[in-house]
C-alpha cells in the first residue's frame, strides 16, 4: 500500500472551540517512551484521509519541517449526528515494536450451503490484530468454502493468517456461519384462500 500521509502543526494558544472555528481540530500525539505533544491537523485534510488511514500507520508531516512521525490513528471523537471531528489521538508507533489495530475482513469464495439455499449469517465485519507497523494487512481473508452443510461456521481460531499476524479476537468467537433460511408462516388470509381452493 501506498504510504499514507498527513500534515499537522504545533497547537497554538487557542481555545479547542477557537481551533475548530478556523477549520482546524485539536490533536494528541503520545507513545511509548515519550512525552504527549499537542499539534491540529486542518480538518478538511484529515477528511480526505482514505479509510485505509483508520487501521494502517501513517506519516505525519509537520508544517515546521523536520523528520516524519510514523503513527497510527488511536481514536477520534465525533459528533453523532454529523461528520463534524472534534479531538483525534495519534500514537507514535515504534518500527520494531508489533500493535494492536483492527482490520477489515474480506469474505472470499462460496458456500456450497448457501448455494443450496441456506443463508449466511456474518457475526463480524472485523478483527483486532497484533503486528508490525509495516505488516498491518489491507484485509483479513475468509474462506467461506469450508462452508458445506447448515450450521457450519468458521471461527476466529480457524482463520488463515499471514505470517507474523496474531488475532486477538476470542479463537472461540464465530466469524460467520450458515443457517437454515427463515420459514414465514403463513397469514390467515392466505390460510382461508387456500382452503377455499
Amino acid at each position: 500500500m501506498e504510504k499514507i500521509k498527513l500534515g499537522v502543526a504545533k497547537r497554538e494558544a487557542k481555545t479547542p472551540k477557537q481551533l475548530r472555528r478556523e477549520g482546524n481540530v485539536p490533536a494528541t500525539l503520545y507513545g511509548r517512551g515519550i512525552a504527549s505533544e499537542s499539534l491540529q491537523i486542518n480538518a478538511r485534510e484529515f477528511q480526505r484521509l482514505p479509510a485505509a488511514a483508520y487501521s494502517h500507520m501513517i506519516e505525519l508531516e509537520s508544517t515546521e519541517g523536520g523528520t516524519p512521525v510514523n503513527a497510527i490513528i488511536r481514536q477520534v471523537a465525533r459528533r453523532s449526528t454529523q461528520d463534524f471531528v472534534y479531538n483525534i489521538e495519534l500514537y507514535k508507533v515504534d518500527l520494531q515494536r508489533k500493535v494492536s489495530v483492527t482490520v477489515p475482513l474480506k469474505f472470499i469464495g462460496s458456500s456450497e450451503a448457501v448455494k443450496a439455499g441456506a443463508k449466511l449469517e456474518e457475526n463480524y465485519q472485523e478483527a483486532n490484530i497484533e503486528c508490525l507497523p509495516a505488516e498491518i494487512p489491507d484485509y483479513i481473508e475468509v474462506d467461506l468454502t469450508a462452508l458445506e452443510i447448515v450450521e457450519a461456521a468458521i471461527h476466529f481460531g480457524q482463520v488463515s493468517l499471514p505470517a507474523g499476524i496474531t488475532i486477538l479476537n476470542p479463537h472461540d468467537e464465530i466469524v460467520v456461519k450458515v443457517v437454515a433460511p427463515k420459514v414465514v408462516a403463513p397469514t390467515a388470509k392466505e390460510v382461508a384462500a387456500a382452503a377455499a381452493k
